[in-house]
């Protein structure tokens, strides 16, 4: 690799505070857009490249174990470095090679209790990175230490990157409620700390170690890099909905509560001409545990604010009755594209409706692995704003958007997130404001 030099931009609050910093826990708290995600990427890279026995061990809160969102990360990292020659990339098990030094990058989910015990097997992990680590627990965060077992002492760290969406959760508390800093390096305008350091004590019989952790919390404003259109997506909160303002705009640990959407923009189907529309598209999402009820929605999309739910549809029984249905709505309608969920029955989902519907229509499975609570919020004022739902649906459509409409800030007060959630995908993934992992 001799030679290919390139110049990578690092955001300079981190390339400041964080980069190459060997603390044993580095925690990244952040609001949309603050870069918190993209750096530990580029960290990683860094460091499989440069380091001696460097194996990484990546997981997020995901019930499946492969997390396409966070390796597409890694991966465009890799490509940002000009090292794409030197990396085996493979998909099952997911995992990222270095062919000239063996180092490893692997990957996993971490949501159960039998994806946690198998994280436990493996075996000389020099770094950890836990990507939406909004949910970790102190338990999960000591055994995730434990791991820690391979290469040089000094590169022996775990990453915690998440949004600021769970004040009762271990990270709040533990760092900002219960405790103080032990050291102050850079504090926000009104005087709250923004870069410290805070010393875990643990006994060891008559002795204490001391494991220093740095925090530090990012916004949109640290990230030189964003466009006015990025930067406004997330002002626009400040008057629409000041609990996410909060989280996603001051990094500010919150309980947001109420629901989530009070009124949708209404249209009537019979004044719609649907001939007019920019694009049509659909999004499917299947059921991912049998509590869960698959969804169908098609969008019409007018212009970038108007945003036209025409069909909705949702079923909580089995795949055989479930398809036919999506299949008559979708050769109502004729969307351009049907985006299918990669989750439990989405394969079998993909194909079904690919066979049944015309050639004219492309169906394409997609992976959305990033936490689903967050995702819903972080689309919110978009789904307010941009979202026009049928006054002349029928009951199953109603059904769909009185469902949507209850579904409340505060993630333990809901029974149900299917509907919203298949909104937020259309939102987040296919108007082109995410990315789509295709299959």
């Amino acid at each position: 690799m001799k030679g290919n030099k390139r110049n990578i931009a690092v955001t300079p609050f981190y390339f400041d505070y964080v980069l190459n910093k060997d603390y044993p826990v580095i925690i990244c708290i952040g609001g949309r857009y603050s870069g918190k995600t993209q750096f530990v990427g580029q960290q990683i890279i860094m460091n499989a490249y440069d380091k001696k026995d460097y194996k990484v061990l990546i997981v997020e809160d995901v019930e499946t174990n492969i997390n396409e969102g966070v390796k597409v990360n890694v991966e465009e990292r890799i490509d940002e470095f000009g090292h794409t020659p030197i990396y085996q990339i493979n998909k099952a098990p997911p995992k990222i090679t270095n062919t000239i030094n063996g180092n490893e990058i692997i990957f996993r989910g971490y949501h159960t209790e039998k994806q946690q015990k198998r994280a436990k097997s493996l075996n000389e992990i020099t770094a950890i990175w836990y990507e939406e680590a909004e949910n970790i627990t102190y338990e999960q965060f000591k055994q995730l230490r434990m791991l820690l077992r391979g290469g040089e002492p000094k590169d022996r760290q775990l990453f915690l990157t998440l949004n600021p969406t769970q004040p009762d959760g271990f990270i709040n508390q533990y760092f900002f409620v219960e405790n103080k800093p032990d050291k102050v390096l850079v504090r926000f305008d009104d005087g709250r700390p923004k870069v410290f350091i805070k010393n875990i004590e643990v006994e060891l019989g008559a002795e204490k170690v001391i494991l220093p952790c740095l925090i530090v919390l990012s916004t949109h404003w640290d990230n030189i890099y964003l466009t006015d259109e990025q930067r406004a997506d997330v002002e626009e909160y400040k008057n629409s909905d000041p609990d996410q303002y909060a989280m996603y705009a001051e990094a500010k640990f919150v309980k947001p509560r109420g629901a989530l959407i009070k009124k949708f923009n209404i249209f009537s189907m019979s004044k719609l001409d649907l001939r007019q529309a920019g694009k049509l598209t659909a999004v499917v999402d299947t059921a991912s545990s049998g509590k869960d009820s698959a969804t169908l929605g098609i969008y019409a999309k007018y212009s970038d604010n108007k945003h036209y739910l025409v069909a909705a549809y949702k079923d909580d029984r089995d795949a055989n009755i479930v398809i036919p249905q999506m299949n008559a709505i979708i050769n109502k309608f004729k969307p351009q594209t049907v985006w299918v969920e990669n989750n439990h029955e989405g394969l079998y989902f993909k194909n079904q409706i690919d066979i049944n519907t015309p050639s004219s229509i492309f169906v394409k499975g997609f992976f959305s692995s990033e936490n689903k609570h967050d995702k819903i919020l972080s689309q919110s004022g978009r789904m307010r704003e941009h979202l026009y739902v049928r006054d002349d649906g029928n009951d199953n459509y109603n059904d769909f958007i009185m469902e949507a409409g209850t579904y409340n800030k505060e993630q333990k007060l809901n029974k149900a997130d299917d509907c919203i959630d298949n909104i937020a995908m259309y939102f987040k993934h296919a108007d082109g404001q995410g990315k789509w992992m295709t299959l």
